[in-house]
């Protein structure tokens, strides 16, 4: 894929993320400083788990610091949107578009991630390039939930990590039919929809009913 292609994306889903992250934060009682540290955790810790399972070290947010300082500056944006954003008359709307972004950073970092570790040299293993992609989209939100001492989301609410695998896996198969650029798009449209899907109708994956015994 066209190397400014993928710049713009991983910008998108950079900012994003950060703002995630910021928000996260800012409702868990963090100062200043924690808002940006997890603004750039949830931002940047998929990529860089990643790179240390593919060996692609040291990882890219240490090669090229703008995707911190664009985290970093994200943090503090929202720093000071936050309170006339929550108290906002069309607060619910301005969440799902928020809601909104964050699908589409999921899908642009499933993406961004599978390139990195096809570019690593692992093309020819599936399994490794498809949860290099689910990682680079899911692994910031991970640490940044367990930072802040909650079940991650990711196992508890929404269809979220789970929307990865389907575009993983057609990203991977579609080029040699159809061509580099449609599968990507494909592929984002597809993580994109199912995200949206689960977030409108809150839908959630099965659950076990809990027995309590006295």
């Amino acid at each position: 894929m066209d190397p400014n292609v993928v710049f713009i994306l991983e910008v998108i889903g950079t900012v994003t993320f950060a703002f995630s992250g910021a928000y996260v934060a800012i409702n868990q009682d963090l100062d200043w400083l924690g808002i940006m540290l997890m603004a750039c955790c949830t931002a940047c810790g998929g990529g860089m788990t990643r790179d240390v399972i593919i060996d692609n070290t040291p990882a890219n947010l240490f090669k090229n610091p703008t995707y911190v300082a664009m985290a970093a500056v994200v943090a503090f944006i929202t720093i000071a949107i936050y309170k006339p954003l929550m108290q906002h008359e069309k607060r619910k709307t301005i969440m799902f578009v928020i809601d909104s972004l964050d699908a589409v950073g999921l899908a642009i970092f499933t993406v961004v991630g599978m390139q990195v570790a096809i570019g690593q040299g692992f093309g020819e293993n599936a399994f490794l390039v498809c949860f290099c992609g689910a990682l680079s989209a899911v692994g910031g939100g991970l640490l940044r939930d367990i930072m802040v001492n909650r079940t991650p989301l990711i196992l508890s609410k929404e269809i979220y990590a789970t929307a990865t695998i389907p575009g993983a896996i057609l990203y991977y198969y579609l080029p040699n039919m159809v061509g580099e650029l449609p599968a990507c798009v494909i592929a984002l449209v597809v993580i994109f929809a199912i995200r949206m899907w689960a977030i409108i109708n809150k839908k959630n994956l099965p659950m076990v009913e809990k027995i309590i015994v006295d």
